[in-house]
């Protein structure tokens, strides 16, 4: 039996390592295709920016990106991290003209490129930089099974591609362009096993490097090649590429299967665009919701001493008010223990002492408070009023009322595992008495279950600290500067103390949702992949069934670019219309989730979201403009990236033979 359960055991091992190194072996096999596609979409892109012949177009474009850039980085909360807070206002004046100086230089760079370099020229010079990039960032790790799945990857792809060429009847003496680039792709990314062999342990510079080239490519293709592609594909619009593109999407009755599938291929990428851009927003719904709720509750930030309790507290605490940044601050103090009602029910809890007069500025508890008032604590603090009752107030959440079965008014046993008298067999349990001041409301189900919340001095004689307490709540003016504020209060205090910030209560929380989102991101990108696939095999059999056309088009004199424009066109067309019926959509949903939730409920009968489980009892979405964008340019990217090599192919057509049948 032992055997089998170690045989069974190394078998799991095994298997869980086998299954991690197919999945990120997937996962850097389609960042080398990721590559691959958005070199075509910068050729792609090149085609539509070469035919640029007047500035306003280009001014607007231009001003379009670099004002839509600055608007996001505003929305983003970047400006947020700034010392300043009073600045708002100078600060997007300072980013938005960063952000134009930044488009047209990169305007400029781009438009001497066009001039200097020929299509193929910038293409593979794209395609080699991205391909540096990768390998640098792949071998940097010193992994040397990961480093080689690239290279091998795209040389895979390359084979099949030889092979089919040589199957053919008759066989193809030279290489197609989709073949060749792989194959430079391949070399390129042959560096990353290089690098790993080479380095004993991971190279932080190297991948470093990688980034900077990633980023230097992007701010190119952003802010210099897309407006110049923008405005030359407006200026198109009364050109001959533009007349025989749109005459080709809308087929006449014979080609009507050519427009159905240019339909379904529309249709891919906005089911893609609009399944991502609405489970993203729900989940970002959910991350805000919890976030607020978690904020609610507790403070931005808190402040501890690595030497257990703080005793004299007062001089701390004014030290922490004074720091800038700092809107106010409280005492606290926590204990564990259980409670028991009238009726005998039993339930863990953890009591938190406060100050009744300054809780309420740096968390949210009074504004929660149902029944009751968070003032009735400081009437029965220990050193209070004499003739006042001297049972002691405790303020309780309203899941932990449900399960006890009690209201404003009740009393309730609080039970402490430590400080109670001496008996032969160790220390009794201490107990007290505390009547229900208030019923607060949570969001979350288990916070409401467990804090419990009484007036500090009755906290310090409950457990016996005297003036001790555990540490002290801050807020701060916005929940994202918490940490470097955190950060000064710390500096100013300097050993044995630490600030801890709201981030850090649910860590793993959050980045499980982050892992989330992105698997989400790419198991619903693999639709607009297939949506990508249908394009090119689309704009194969519009090749195939125009073969005439196009012979007769360069038997006329047209160029091979300009045939490239034609298809070029077509598949961004067909990319900007999935893309934007896919946004549209996902906001119509989005907006109206709600309606949506209570007719499924209504229809079926089914709680489809029930809060002790989800803390919400309806769908929360939340709009982030730097995930839509992203999404936007993905799909346009697979879009783009797709049409050049049924665009090439259109282009190196032979016009003899497709006039020999007529």
């Amino acid at each position: 039996m032992e055997a089998g359960r170690v045989i069974w055991d190394a078998i799991l091992g095994v298997g869980t390592t086998l299954t991690l190194t197919v999945i990120v072996a997937i996962a850097l096999a389609l960042a080398a295709l990721a590559v691959f596609y958005v070199s075509s979409a910068v050729v792609v892109l090149e085609r539509f920016a070469r035919t640029v012949s007047r500035a306003p177009w280009l001014l607007v474009f231009g001003a379009a990106v670099a004002g839509g850039a600055a608007w996001l980085q505003m929305q983003s909360g970047v400006e947020r991290e700034l010392p300043m807070a009073g600045e708002t206002q100078r600060t997007g004046l300072v980013v938005l003209a960063g952000y134009v100086l930044a488009t047209a230089v990169s305007i400029g760079v781009c438009w001497i490129g066009l001039r200097k370099l020929s299509s193929s020229s910038l293409g593979t010079g794209t395609l080699v930089v991205l391909g540096l990039a990768t390998a640098l960032g792949v071998g940097s790790t010193g992994q040397l099974p990961f480093a080689a799945v690239p290279p091998a990857a795209i040389a895979f792809v390359a084979s099949l591609l030889a092979l089919r060429r040589r199957l053919r009847r008759p066989p193809s003496r030279g290489r197609g362009m989709a073949e060749g680039r792989l194959w430079l792709l391949a070399a390129v990314l042959a560096v990353a096993p290089g690098l790993a062999l080479a380095l004993s342990e991971p190279e932080p510079r190297l991948s470093l490097a990688a980034g900077a080239l990633f980023q230097a490519v992007a701010v190119l293709v952003v802010f210099g090649l897309l407006p110049l592609a923008a405005a030359g594909l407006v200026e198109m619009r009364r050109s001959a590429e533009w007349f025989v593109a749109i005459r080709y999407l809308v087929a006449q009755r014979r080609q009507v299967y050519i427009s159905a599938i240019t339909l379904l291929c529309i249709g891919g990428i906005a089911a893609g665009v609009w399944l991502i851009v609405t489970v993203l927003s729900v989940m970002n719904g959910f991350e805000r919701a919890w976030r607020e709720q978690i904020v609610g509750d507790l403070a931005h930030f808190t402040v501890h001493t690595g030497l257990g309790r703080i005793d004299d507290y007062e001089p701390v605490l004014e030290m922490v008010r004074g720091v800038p940044g700092v809107l106010a601050a409280s005492p606290y103090l926590d204990a564990e223990g259980m409670v028991r009602s009238e009726s005998g029910r039993l339930h863990g809890v953890r009591l938190r002492g406060v100050d009744p007069d300054s809780a309420d500025t740096v968390t949210d508890i009074s504004s929660r408070i149902g029944d009751g008032s968070l003032a009735l604590l400081s009437r029965s603090a220990a050193g209070g009023d004499p003739g006042a009752a001297r049972v002691p107030a405790i303020i309780i959440g309203s899941p932990l009322a449900e399960k006890l079965e009690v209201g404003v008014g009740d009393d309730l046993i609080l039970i402490s595992p430590l400080g109670g008298p001496q008996t032969p067999l160790g220390p009794a349990p201490r107990l007290k008495k505390f009547r229900v001041a208030g019923v607060y409301q949570s969001r979350l189900q288990q916070f409401g279950e467990v804090y419990t919340y009484v007036a500090l001095s009755n906290a310090q004689d409950f457990v016996r600290a005297g003036s001790a307490i555990d540490g002290i709540e801050a807020r701060t003016g916005d929940l994202y500067t918490s940490r470097s504020v955190a950060e000064a209060v710390r500096a100013k205090l300097d050993s044995p103390y630490y600030t801890r910030d709201w981030k850090d209560h649910f860590p793993v929380f959050f980045a499980a949702l982050r892992d989330n989102r992105s698997m989400m991101i790419l198991l619903l990108g693999m639709i607009m992949v297939v949506a990508a696939f249908m394009i090119v095999a689309t704009l194969m059999m519009m090749i195939m069934e125009k073969s005439s056309d196009i012979a007769i088009l360069k038997a006329m004199g047209a160029e091979d670019a300009t045939i490239e424009r034609v298809f070029a066109i077509e598949g961004a067309l067909i990319g900007l219309s999935g893309t934007a019926l896919g946004v549209l959509a996902a906001l119509a949903v989005t907006s109206r989730l709600g309606w949506i939730q209570e007719t499924i409920e209504a229809v079926t009968g089914i709680d489809t979201l029930p809060a002790s489980i989800y803390q919400l009892s309806t769908l929360p979405a939340d709009h982030d403009p730097m995930q839509l964008m992203g999404i936007v340019a993905m799909a346009m990217v697979l879009s783009l990236g797709a049409t050049l090599v049924p665009a090439r192919q259109g282009a190196r057509f032979d016009p003899v033979e497709g006039l020999r049948s007529e």
